[in-house]
Order: structure tokens, then C-alpha cells, then sequence
């Protein structure tokens, strides 16, 4: 609550109020860019997860379905707020996009317009690329993270005494 209230006054000047979050369907614009960004880190990491030889559908903190992919909701959690929600606060805080021109509304929700899928995907390639600290004093792309937590997850698996490692800010 008070992670949506913090980021509700940091955008507010911008035309994207943050009333709390609204899944489905997103209610506000700032709903569908989270849910567009959480869509595009759990595809990602889903497809890491199967190229380890896991089960993306079963999870540890969250119930799998055949239509949840549950292992994937368990990893992708630290990324929301280290990775897609400061990305989306650069986007809007930037002018990259527009709270009235990037968005329709239909179906009782707000949606992400084809210019705006299309502009965020293109800075998020990029910004995923960039070079970051990663463990071990290491530079390399964003993209690592992910693969850090998949490779560290595999490790915990077959050796719970070794921990797992999260990622997290500095």
C-alpha cells in the first residue's frame, strides 16, 4: 500500500494516478503498463525456466493452474519492483508516453494502444541490454539477472543448503 501511495504522488504530476492495482481488467493507465511490463518479465522468464528443463507451472509461493504458470509469479516477483517499475517510472516521468494519447479504453479497461506497445518494447529491448553491476562485481546486461535467479534456483533445487540468491537493489 504504501509502495503504490509513494508511487501515486511521484506520478500524479504526470497524469498517471496510482489508486492501488487494478489486474483485470488494468482500470488506469498506469495499471496496464504494469500489467503489460509484468506480462513481458514473466514470458521472459517462463522461457528461461523451460530452457533449464523446469516446470514453469510448478511453484513454490504461488498455486499453479494450468493456466498459471506458478514457479513463474515466485521468480519474476523481485523483478517488478527492481526492474519493470522503475523502467515505467523513466517512461512516464520522461514524456515517452502519454497518459491521454497512449492508452484505449474498451471492455470496461485501460490498454496499452498499438504506439505505445510499440515504443515500450523498444526502449525495454534497450534498457535490458544496458550494462548493470551484476554478482561477483561482474557487468553485463540486464537480461543476466533473470538468468542469475533461473541458474540460482536450479542450484537451490538440487541443494537446498546452498540458499537461493535474489536479486535486489544496491
Amino acid at each position: 500500500l504504501e509502495y503504490q501511495q509513494a508511487l501515486g504522488l511521484l506520478l500524479a504530476e504526470n497524469g498517471f494516478p496510482v489508486m492501488g492495482r487494478q489486474y483485470r481488467p488494468p482500470t488506469s493507465p498506469f495499471d496496464a503498463l504494469s500489467s503489460y511490463g509484468y506480462g513481458v518479465l514473466a514470458s521472459s522468464m517462463q522461457t528461461r525456466l523451460e530452457l533449464h528443463g523446469l516446470d514453469p507451472y510448478e511453484g513454490v509461493l504461488h498455486v499453479g493452474s494450468a493456466r498459471h504458470p506458478a514457479l513463474v509469479s515466485d521468480l519474476i516477483e523481485p523483478f517488478r519492483t527492481l526492474l519493470v517499475d522503475p523502467f515505467n517510472v523513466w517512461m512516464i516521468r520522461t514524456g515517452r508516453i502519454n497518459a491521454e494519447a497512449g492508452f484505449e479504453r474498451r471492455e470496461g479497461g485501460v490498454f496499452l494502444n498499438a504506439v505505445t506497445r510499440r515504443q515500450w518494447m523498444g526502449a525495454w529491448a534497450v534498457h535490458m541490454a544496458e550494462e548493470v553491476q551484476l554478482a561477483n562485481d561482474r557487468c553485463g546486461p540486464r537480461w543476466e539477472l533473470l538468468d542469475a535467479l533461473v541458474r540460482s534456483y536450479v542450484r537451490f533445487v538440487y541443494d537446498p543448503a546452498s540458499g537461493l540468491t535474489v536479486p535486489r537493489r544496491r
